[in-house]
């Protein structure tokens, strides 16, 4: 019986680190023949994704008039008014959970304080009956 041996397959290994054991940037070098990888025609045009330029968004909505309040300032107050109330009285599967109601109630303060003489008389008397209202109806639930 002959007993031929083949030659177990050579591996060669590419070291391809970017920098020493010490943390020294190591020489990239081009490629050899040996490494490099053929690219069919069709692979070597690569286009850049072009990222979409956002369009401008105005400061106010163009359907806001002066001296109006202003829609979105509006919706905010209804929005976390419409929280601390729902927080205050519950609901079929949620409990009352004052505390975070109260959390809405001061945001709305901090609102009130921060935006102090910015505020048409509109949305600043607005916010104030907010307030009171919410923080009158939080005391009777207590």
């Amino acid at each position: 019986m002959d007993e031929t041996r083949s030659e177990p397959p050579k591996i060669k290994v590419v070291d391809r680190r970017k920098f020493s054991a010490e943390g020294d940037p190591l020489e990239t070098d081009v490629p050899n023949a040996e490494t490099a990888v053929p690219v069919s025609p069709a692979e070597d045009v690569v286009s850049e994704p072009v990222a979409p330029t956002p369009e401008p968004v105005p400061a106010t909505p163009a359907t806001e008039h002066p001296g109006q309040p202003s829609r979105m300032f509006l919706e905010l107050v209804t929005m976390l008014a419409g929280q601390a109330e729902l927080l205050l009285v519950g609901a079929d599967d949620l409990p009352a959970q004052p505390a975070e109601a109260q959390r809405m109630i001061n945001y709305l303060g901090v609102l009130e304080e921060k935006t102090a003489g910015n505020l048409s008389d509109d949305e600043a008397e607005l916010l104030s009956s907010v307030l009171y209202q919410l923080r009158t109806f939080f005391l009777q639930r207590k």
